[in-house]
């Protein structure tokens, strides 16, 4: 028994067909024209349909096996009696596609375009895709239904909604996408159903947002709908790494913490896990059991590091019960996970490489691990578990713990600088300031004036709740203090510039990797040297209470408050740090002058007089320009004594306008 298809070719100069009804009448045309000798392209379908399929390409209408034939059409069967005919089907409609050539399917009526179209035949369009996810080319399969839903395809809008909700085909989340996607191309009622199931999970204000979102991707067709998709998506991503930086800038840190939510909502499972770190440090009162929730939410949405804190969790019984069976379950979930991640990174590295070697190192079967002395303080030892894995705020938080014996610990003030150090590295600006003011005063480890007037530039940068007033950064200091603020402020360069100076920082551990079991945390050098009074007690025995540590000052000082200590240590004592003359006095003595100048222009100003309003101005120009550059440390000693010279025209209009009182003066004499 033979399963009938007809090939063909359409003109090049004829449009692809999009219905049905076009492409029969195509064929047609094709098929009553007169024969115009062997096409080249169908020996050569021929050729690879006979060397893969000999046993079922056995049925020939038109031609010969090898697909000779002088016809605009090439008539074949397929014998559906051998193992292996579907598969013969899907590799002659492959090849076919591949050379621009179409079938005929004259028992179905379909037509398979050799643009890979199948008009009117919704399910059959995305076929390559559905098999591309079957042999496991997700890539391929969302390539592929990407093109078929800028043409409309429910299927592939359907495919594309369960997509980003379930993150599969290589793709994040993003629920108001997939609710959209999903809505738009339900089209059978199963499919409904789900989709609309999906959708009445959200509440009423999501919902919104959806409609709004529908009615924009209809109202879009081709690439325009896809370009809405990406905009929306990329957006998303957008979002969570503006608001990363945000909440490094101290200022916005409160507003940045309200948005991570609504990120996180929409199946950022990154931002999930940094929202479980957020209710603990980020509220009045740390709440566990919502740490635990939003943990398990970028557990469900694959985060591997998630993986491991819910590990932790269902060990240690942060958040709820104790459970040694789940942690084991998800420690072995998260091992499995980030082994598969690395071999995909060592293939990346070997396709990316000459001659297909990876020139990378060979990456371990494990990263080092490093035990790890619980507190019994839920607190401390959740935030140190994510400060060990690099995240800036648990650094900046365990570092004011350290300073001030919060969180069933003692006082560390040499840790609190290490731990000040690697959140300041990674840009936190409070971390910074109060590395800054450590290193002035010489807490935790040496003093350096100049690290710590740069630390507190960089801090006023980067957008601290700290006051950071006059630095009395004398003219000499200038150009190095500003060296030091460009080398600190690079990426991953902060600790290693401080121990370049002997400063001893760096030492906080910010290593991200596996963990053997639940239990036992990565962990940089430091921590592993932290010995049980440092860091607590082995066992997770509650660590003794600290009787003089203070509880009540905030983490960092501000500048404009001056107490005993800071009196004693006071810098400006030093003549070093004392402004020159021409530095503090100039600019205040040009300003002064310019006022009077102008004054004195106004009180014996007269008709024609030019030269006096010209003076007024020019006046106030530069002893404003003076005057700021007086206050202004950063300026080129160049650009200084520029405005030092415009500085003069004030003196010489003060000069010509007391010329003119004493003439004035003598006439009514």
């Amino acid at each position: 028994m033979s399963y009938t298809l007809q090939l063909w070719e359409k003109p090049v100069d004829w449009p692809w067909p999009t219905t049905k009804k076009e492409a029969d009448a195509q064929f047609e045309r094709v098929s009553d024209s007169a024969p115009p000798g062997q096409n080249p392209k169908f020996l050569e379908w021929g050729r690879v349909l006979q060397e893969r399929y000999p046993e079922a390409m056995d049925v020939w209408l038109d031609g010969s096996e090898d697909g000779v034939t002088e016809d605009a059409t090439l008539g074949f069967g397929i014998n559906t009696r051998t193992e292996h005919w579907d598969a013969a089907f899907n590799l002659a409609w492959e090849q076919a596609t591949l050379r621009g050539l179409s079938l005929y399917d004259p028992q179905s009526g379909v037509h398979y375009l050799g643009n890979g179209d199948v008009p009117e035949e919704p399910d059959l369009q995305v076929r390559f895709a559905v098999q591309a996810r079957e042999r496991g080319d997700e890539a391929s399969a969302w390539t592929e239904y990407r093109r078929w839903a800028a043409r409309g395809n429910p299927h592939a809008l359907y495919a594309m909604g369960r997509a980003l909700r379930f993150g599969t085909m290589g793709q994040r989340r993003h629920f108001d996408l997939a609710a959209a996607l999903q809505v738009m191309g339900a089209h059978d009622a199963p499919t409904r159903q789900d989709a609309q199931a999906f959708y009445e999970r959200f509440p009423i204000e999501a919902k919104g947002r959806i409609q709004t979102l529908m009615a924009r991707l209809k109202s879009a067709s081709g690439d325009m709908l896809l370009t809405i998709v990406d905009g929306e998506r990329k957006a998303l991503d957008d979002a969570f790494t503006h608001n990363e930086q945000m909440m490094l800038y101290t200022r916005k840190r409160i507003e940045a913490a309200d948005a991570l939510e609504a990120i996180a909502l929409q199946g950022h499972e990154v931002a999930a896990f940094q929202y479980a770190l957020e209710v603990v440090i980020g509220w009045e009162e740390p709440n566990y059991e919502n740490a635990r929730y939003w943990c398990q939410r970028a557990v469900d949405w694959d985060h591997e590091p998630a993986k491991r804190l819910f590990a932790l969790m269902h060990e240690r019984g942060w958040g709820g019960p104790v459970d040694m069976a789940l942690a084991a379950k998800w420690n072995a979930a998260a091992k499995d996970q980030w082994q598969q991640e690395q071999k995909l990174r060592q293939a990346r590295e070997e396709a990316e490489s000459p001659g297909g070697l990876s020139l990378a190192p060979m990456a371990p079967s494990a990263p080092a691990m490093a035990p790890v002395v619980w507190t019994g303080s839920v607190t401390r030892d959740l935030v140190g578990w994510f400060a060990r894995e690099g995240n800036p705020h648990a650094a900046f938080h365990l570092g004011t713990s350290d300073q001030y014996g919060r969180d069933g610990g003692l006082v560390n003030l040499a840790q609190a600088r290490d731990w000040y150090a690697q959140a300041a590295e990674a840009g936190h600006a409070d971390a910074t300031y109060n590395l800054g003011v450590f290193i002035e005063d010489g807490t935790g480890g040496p003093r350096d004036a100049q690290v710590a007037k740069a630390l507190f530039m960089l801090a006023n940068t980067r957008g601290t709740t700290r006051r950071v007033d006059d630095l009395k950064i004398a003219p000499h200091e200038q150009g190095p203090v500003r060296a030091l603020v460009a080398a600190l402020r690079e990426p991953g360069r902060l600790r290693a510039v401080l121990r370049e100076k002997g400063l001893g920082a760096g030492a906080s551990p910010a290593v991200a990797g596996m963990g053997g079991s639940a239990g036992t945390a990565v962990a940089g050098g430091a921590a592993a040297a932290l010995s049980a009074s440092d860091w607590g007690r082995t066992g997770g025995a509650p660590a003794a209470p600290a009787t003089a540590a203070p509880q009540g000052p905030a983490p960092a000082r501000s500048r404009g408050r001056i107490d005993d200590r800071e009196a004693e240590d006071d810098p400006a004592d030093d003549p070093r740090y004392r402004n020159t003359t021409f530095s503090l006095h100039l600019g205040h003595l040009a300003l002064v002058i310019g006022a009077a100048n102008v004054v004195l222009l106004i009180l014996f100003f007269k008709e024609g007089a030019s030269f006096r309003r010209g003076m007024a101005v020019m006046g106030l120009i530069a002893a404003f320009g003076a005057w700021r550059t007086g206050r202004d440390f950063d300026w080129a000693p160049a650009a200084r004594a520029a405005v030092a010279v415009v500085a003069a025209i004030p003196i010489v209009g003060m000069a010509v306008s007391v010329w003119m009182l004493v003439r004035a003066f003598r006439g009514r004499v």
